[in-house]
């Protein structure tokens, strides 16, 4: 089970998410079938795999399965690298060269099954981003787009609001996966 406090990031993600989407609708575009920021693999922390984990673990056993093969098929065809021990340049090319790769977790209707115990990046993407004053950016091409200055900076997560990870702690949804399922036994 994961830390307690790392539940608490991701609530008060979920919190700030609901926030914006309600004093700023008119800047978000994300909605139920909306899986754009699903395509591509990126970094999750360590604290994510335990939520995975549980989010599997809730499902019925031929969907778990099906997501476990999906993971498997991903890590074998992208010749997925362990991330603690690549290179800052090497981990830029594995993610470019897999930047239109599906989650596992997508059903055919572009729904995440996972939805509740999905990582913390998932629940922040789409709003833009800052690191404490600093703003950084817009993440999704398809929010904010004729969103002020202003309302991006009002909007931004604060990556400071995150426990810091290191190298050690990269993962990548179909890793976690496969992690989890071995753990579990599942595999």
């Amino acid at each position: 089970m994961a830390d307690e406090s790392y539940k608490n990031i991701l609530a008060r993600a979920d919190a700030w998410f609901r926030s914006v989407s309600r004093t700023q609708p008119q800047n978000l575009q994300c909605g139920r079938g909306c899986s754009l920021c699903c395509h591509g693999l990126f970094e999750i922390g360590s604290g994510d795999v335990p939520i995975v984990a549980q989010g599997l673990a809730a499902l019925n056993p031929s969907r778990r399965k099906k997501i476990i093969q999906r993971a498997l098929e991903v890590m074998e065809s992208t010749r997925h690298p362990n991330l603690r021990e690549c290179s800052k340049k090497e981990k830029e090319v594995f993610f470019n060269r897999t930047a239109s790769v599906a989650c596992p977790n997508l059903d055919e209707a572009g729904m995440c099954m996972i939805y509740d115990s999905r990582p913390l990046v998932c629940r922040t993407f789409g709003l833009p981003l800052r690191d404490g004053r600093k703003y950084i950016g817009d993440i999704c091409e398809l929010n904010f787009t004729e969103g002020t200055d202003g309302e991006r900076l009002e909007a931004a997560w604060d990556l400071q609001w995150e426990d810091v990870l290191g190298p050690e702690d990269e993962f990548t949804v179909p890793e976690a996966i496969v992690l989890a399922a071995r753990m579990r036994g599942w595999i």
